[in-house]
């Protein structure tokens, strides 16, 4: 079962609240230089430092229109976040861009390739583990939500236990303690919409005119 790549890519815009990496590798992820953040991060090489090498990675994974070289580079973004984790196994944000960069890989497969590779169920464990480590974080509880309620839209809900319900409610903690992001507004109001749910439009709708409303704060957003 794939993820769909917006779902893979919801907390490349994510700062982790305890994640501190050096300031110039941020300035420069947050303009877009992904390269020269992966080189300042790496100079660096503390666990924050490594996770933001390996959101930098999956944001060129995101972005690369072939899907072999996009798989590669989700590769080399899912290693560079395992050193982060070997380092610091307790950092959120370095298991989030662990699954984010086992989903990119999963979305750019055919669905029976993904389906056999199992990376849902590998990136579920990963997120799994960022909510163990961080029940308030709203970029794990986004991650998710995106994952539950995908996951059963494409038809994985009783393989991977995705329950969309569940998915529903992790948006809206999510929301509640990030109101103004807007990455998690979009994420939310994309997932919600599609999955076509009368209930849910509501909160799907605000969702929108919150992503709308908001400014951007990195050029991946």
């Amino acid at each position: 079962m794939r993820v769909g790549i917006l779902a893979a890519a919801l907390a490349l815009g994510a700062a982790a609240a305890d994640a501190a990496p050096a300031e110039p590798a941020y300035a420069a992820y947050a303009a877009g230089d992904y390269a020269k953040a992966v080189e300042l991060a790496n100079r660096t090489g503390g666990a924050e430092d490594l996770a933001l090498a390996a959101r930098a990675v999956n944001a060129v994974s995101y972005f690369d229109g072939g899907r072999k070289s996009a798989r590669r580079t989700a590769d080399e973004a899912y290693e560079i976040a395992e050193r982060a984790i070997r380092l610091d196994p307790k950092l959120p944000e370095a298991h989030l861009q662990a699954a984010i960069a086992l989903a990119l890989k999963g979305a750019r497969m055919s669905p029976v390739r993904a389906f056999f590779s199992g990376l849902a169920g590998k990136a579920r464990q990963k997120i799994d583990v960022a909510l163990s480590l961080d029940r308030e974080n709203p970029w794990a509880l986004s991650t998710s939500a995106a994952w539950r309620i995908e996951v059963a839209r494409r038809g994985g809900g009783s393989l991977y236990g995705a329950d969309p319900k569940k998915g529903f409610d992790e948006f809206m903690k999510a929301r509640a303690l990030a109101p103004d992001n807007l990455t998690i507004a979009y994420e939310c109001a994309l997932r919600l919409l599609a999955d076509g749910r009368s209930e849910w439009r509501g909160d799907g709708l605000a969702a929108l005119d919150a992503a709308i409303a908001a400014s951007p704060s990195t050029k991946f957003e």
